[in-house]
């Protein structure tokens, strides 16, 4: 059966989702600092698993929305390619709810910081999530230029949002992880990507689920 239009909506779902629930969630967990933890830790500690299922089911969303894509736009070049990248992303997003992230950063409170292979694992499809979801934010720019000129620029622009504040965000951790400078806003950069990437998604769909 083909996935009906309103499907396309599921991406602005997703976005809400997460940053509602993320961001009520880490407000209120003890010892849980959402400048510098980054989101994934929310599936860490007594509360993990509502971080988990906040993870999982935004991964649902973003794949109902990706199929949706592949079905509605086949016709476009532009269009196949952006439902890829959205189903990949979806798919990497499965994998951080799935796999455990390590302790980190002073979280959970008096846990020891830990580098494990299932660790690693988590951080890869953290940079495949990352990386699929910036080749989507420019991919669905390019879907709407033929009806919204400005979607293919706004699109990059997403793009490099995402790019600087994953990059940022990554070079910060990395020099909080090892004690160089402690306490950096890392989990807010990251939140910055996921934010702006999530909610061009999110819009996009929109825009498409109204469209003819």
């Amino acid at each position: 059966m083909d996935p009906p239009r309103r499907w396309l909506a599921a991406g602005a779902v997703a976005a809400v989702q997460m940053i509602v629930v993320a961001g009520l969630d880490g407000a209120t967990r003890a010892g849980y600092d959402s400048s510098r933890n980054w989101v994934s830790q929310l599936s860490l500690g007594p509360g993990g698993p509502l971080g988990v299922a906040n993870l999982a089911l935004c991964a649902v969303w973003l794949l109902a929305f990706g199929l949706a894509l592949r079905h509605h736009l086949r016709l476009s070049r532009a269009g196949r390619w952006a439902a890829r990248s959205v189903l990949v992303a979806g798919t990497a997003m499965l994998v951080v709810a799935a796999v455990p992230i390590d302790p980190g950063l002073d979280y959970p409170p008096g846990v020891p910081a830990v580098h494990t292979v299932t660790g690693y694992l988590h951080q890869a499809g953290a940079l495949l999530l990352f990386v699929s979801g910036t080749a989507a934010a420019v991919l669905l720019g390019r879907c709407l230029s033929p009806r919204f000129p400005l979607a293919a620029p706004a699109g990059v622009a997403v793009a490099a949002v995402m790019v600087l504040a994953f990059v940022a965000a990554s070079v910060l951790v990395t020099l909080d992880i090892t004690g160089t400078v402690t306490g950096t806003p890392s989990g807010l950069l990251e939140r910055v990507a996921l934010g702006a990437g999530l909610c061009w998604i999110g819009g996009v769909g929109l825009l498409l689920s109204r469209a003819r």
